[in-house]
């Protein structure tokens, strides 16, 4: 197969998205590296994936590749982006893959639909953006928060800290309780030596 410019510039930016977490040093390395990739070589490294490694997402389904899970049904995971665009963003990854948004569960949708609420409803977020999104072979669902400007997955992303991620899924986890007002009754104490009141006597 022969790459497209469009094709070599989306795979050069996925593999630049999987170095972020890297030591300075070596992310520099890496990113050179990336730069420098032929499309022969591009192309020769999706036949080598394709062939020896299982699609990312199957790797996050199967908990071979660790990831910060907020929520969970039989048909889908949700998990918090690790590179998100805002706050609380997180996709959905159908346990079966999906290769259009066709192939995506009605489940999917719906655990999508109530972790958006989650997300509205704790980390206050405006509204949410929900988009599928074709990434590494597959097709996922993206739960965008919108807090003061519209993004959509094209938006700019930036790199958050393990630390962070975890504070937010821990938010996100947090059962609502209702506060109950307890309602305290005053019992009035009679007194002990009563005062007895006489009738006035009219003469």
């Amino acid at each position: 197969m022969t790459l497209t410019p469009e094709q070599i510039k989306a795979l050069k930016k996925q593999l630049l998205s999987q170095i972020q977490n890297l030591p300075e040093a070596q992310k520099k390395e890496a990113q050179a590296q990336i730069e420098s990739l032929s499309p022969e070589a591009l192309e020769l490294m999706l036949k080598q994936q394709e062939e020896k490694q299982e699609p990312v997402f199957r790797l996050i389904i199967k908990g071979e590749i660790p990831s910060i899970k907020i929520g969970e049904n039989e048909e889908a995971l949700a998990v918090l982006e690790i590179n998100p665009i805002s706050k609380g963003h997180t996709i959905i990854i159908s346990k079966s893959p999906a290769k259009s948004s066709k192939d995506i569960p009605e489940e999917a949708f719906k655990l999508a639909k109530r972790i958006s609420k989650d997300i509205t409803d704790k980390l206050k977020a405006n509204s949410t953006e929900i988009q599928t999104e074709s990434k590494f072979g597959e097709t996922i669902i993206n739960i965008i928060p919108i807090y003061n400007k519209p993004l959509t997955p094209d938006s700019p992303r930036k790199r958050v800290k393990k630390e962070e991620l975890e504070e937010i899924a821990n938010r996100l986890k947090e059962e609502h309780h209702e506060k109950k007002v307890e309602i305290i009754k005053i019992k009035t104490k009679e007194p002990e030596n009563p005062i007895l009141k006489m009738k006035r006597k009219i003469p």
